[in-house]
């Protein structure tokens, strides 16, 4: 069994104004984590959900030139994207949430999620960094089922749930089956490489400038080099 990765992402960050198509070792940082996601073993599909609004039209192109496909919804309300996006493109009940900021996704945590949530029979599965508590998810995404995230969209219009998709499910382990895994020790790091500010930009750019291919390196040699001028800097 495979999933359908949902890879949200949009231009107007009020942290970081139009940080999706920043370069990173060359290239755009959606276009690296849109072709990093599909090397992943157990996706079928990844799909680009962005917003309505005409300043994300230059991710929708990018994207589609790319050969992915693209949904387009609410900028604010990422559950109902999510859902319309699934509602379009899922392959299957199992979907995987992506997020644009997180530049150098690792395939092989992405399948090991998709995996654990298959076989264990779970709603929704997270992670947990013992040894960076903070850095739980900058290198992959999370499992979800389709129906979990439906029930999801018609149990909350709180905004909060609503922008968000993940919090919902862990204020109410009651209704669905949560869990996390852990982060694998290679990618532990205490140094942000999620893209929300100006300086995550430096320093994923200071990266992109050692590690070559920044689509085909390694998310552990990414690591590599941002302990090292973390340390030096």
């Amino acid at each position: 069994m495979t999933a359908t990765c949902i890879v949200q992402a949009r231009m107007g960050s009020a942290r970081l104004p139009g940080k999706s198509m920043e370069p990173v070792g060359g290239v755009p940082a959606i276009e690296i984590v849109l072709r990093r996601l599909a090397k992943a073993k157990l996706l079928s599909r990844v799909v680009l959900a962005t917003s309505e609004m005409p300043r994300d039209d230059v991710l929708a192109a990018r994207a589609a030139q790319l050969g992915f496909d693209v949904f387009r919804g609410s900028e604010t309300d990422l559950v109902a994207r999510f859902v319309g996006a699934a509602a379009k493109f899922a392959d299957g009940p199992y979907l995987v949430r992506a997020t644009g900021d997180n530049v150098f996704m690792d395939w092989d945590e992405v399948d090991r999620i998709v995996s654990f949530g298959i076989d264990g029979g779970w709603d929704f599965v997270g992670w947990h960094n013992d040894a960076h508590a903070d850095r739980q998810n900058d290198f992959a995404a999370e499992f979800l089922r389709r129906d979990a995230l439906e029930r999801v969209a018609a149990a909350t219009q709180d905004p909060h749930d609503r922008e968000h998709v993940f919090p919902y499910f862990y204020a109410h382990p009651e209704l669905f089956k949560v869990t996390r895994i852990a982060v694998d020790a290679r990618l532990h790091t205490a140094v942000k490489l999620d893209l929300d500010y100006p300086e995550d930009l430096e320093t994923l750019q200071a990266i992109g400038r050692e590690i070559g291919d920044p689509v085909a390196a390694p998310a552990a040699r990414a690591v590599e080099i941002a302990n090292r001028i973390s340390v030096n800097a």
